[in-house]
Formats: structure tokens, sequence, C-alpha cells
């Protein structure tokens, strides 16, 4: 059985894409690992709880020897925690019928000159205007934070307010590997930073946050 997408979705790779990869396998052992990870994706999607999540992230963790490369593996776990961020908001944020949540799409950061050029964003929430979202909420997620990433997640929320002075811009991740008074210092550009994980679950610290920025815009 294959899993179809959660529509509308823009993200061409998803998570299933790799579990199913796993499934059909030629190798027995690898077949028994996607057959495990398809239970697993199966079950987060449906109940969209941390502790769901986190066994999946972990599994692709402990085999990444047989999942493959180091890109493969770090992807499959990177669009895992977006899909959940993704399917959450869409279960559990209220939105009007003039916005919806959007999946690795390009926000519009700059246009001129007849010309203008559009950033991929993890997650968004907004308008779609001539292939482009008009964004309300931006949301950047990383299974591991550390300083390069941190600073990566910065340089992306600047253009965008940039040009979206009024957009929200959140930060989720799962594991913490920077100081936190470099994260202190990043007020200005991220409106608010999310860990998920089994020591500090904030996934309903963040929908409220997300909530709030959706019916501010909408007020």
């Amino acid at each position: 059985m294959l899993v179809e997408a959660y529509a509308p979705m823009s993200r061409l790779k998803k998570p299933i894409d790799y579990v199913n990869h796993l499934r059909f396998s030629s190798e027995a052992e690898t077949q028994a690992l996607g057959e495990n990870l398809y239970r697993q994706y199966i079950q987060w999607t449906k109940s969209l709880r941390l502790n769901d999540l986190l066994p999946f992230i972990q599994t692709v963790k402990d085999n990444k020897d047989r999942i493959g490369a180091a890109q493969l593996f770090g992807k499959f776990r990177s669009y895992a925690l977006e899909e959940f961020i993704y399917r959450m908001i869409k279960v559990r944020v209220r939105l009007s019928k003039a916005l919806d949540a959007y999946w690795g799409e390009r926000s519009l950061i700059w246009r001129g000159n007849g010309q203008e050029y559009g950033m991929e964003q993890d997650v968004l929430i907004g308008r779609k205007l001539n292939g482009l979202i008009q964004p309300v909420v931006a949301v950047d997620s990383k299974v591991e934070l550390d300083a390069s990433r941190l600073k990566e997640a910065l340089a992306s929320f600047f253009l965008l307010k940039r040009w979206n002075p009024h957009v929200k811009c959140f930060l989720v991740y799962i594991m913490r590997e920077v100081d936190p008074i470099l994260m202190g210092l990043t007020g200005s550009w991220i409106d608010g930073i999310y860990q998920f994980s089994t020591e500090k679950d904030e996934t309903v610290a963040f929908i409220k946050s997300v909530q709030d920025a959706v019916e501010l815009f909408q007020a």
C-alpha cells in the first residue's frame, strides 16, 4: 500500500518516498526496516503526537548506514520534521478561507525591474499569488540546531522580513548544539524558538504562537 501525500504539499521528495524505497528493496533486511518505518510513519501522521514522531526519526538515525548517503539520511529526518509541523498546522490551527498552509514552497523576498525572487521555506502560512506565497507565518525546522544552522535560519528570516515585515518567523528544533547566548541574540528576527524533544515538548506553545500570529493578521 502506498500513502498519498496530504494535499496541498509542494515538497517533491517526501518521507513516504524514502520509506517506500526501503520497503521495495531487493534486500530482506532493508525491506524489514522499510516496513518498520512505514508503521511508525502511519502512526505519527495520524496521531500528530511528538512521542510517535521521535522514535521514527531515531530509527532513521540508527539505520543511516543502510539508508544511504549522509545527504539522503539528513533529508529523510528533516523532511519528517517538516511534515509533522505542516500536518499539525493543518489540523490544529484555525485558518480563514483566505489563508492556507504550504510545505516547501517559495515566498517572495524581492521584486523590481520586472523581476522577482522567491526563497523556499520549510512551512508557510499565507496566500498564493502568481506561484509565490505571501506569508503570514514562516517556520524553519532543524533536527539538530548548531551555530551554523541557527545562522542559516536567521539569514533566511532576515531576507523574508525585509520584504514582508509583518511576517512572524518561528524556529523549531529537536536537539540543540548552540550556545543559549547566541540564541538569545536572534530576537529581532526570530519571533519564537521551540524545542520538540522528549526532554522538552513545546508543541502546544508553538501551535498557540502560530494561532496568535494568524489571528493578529485576520483581526
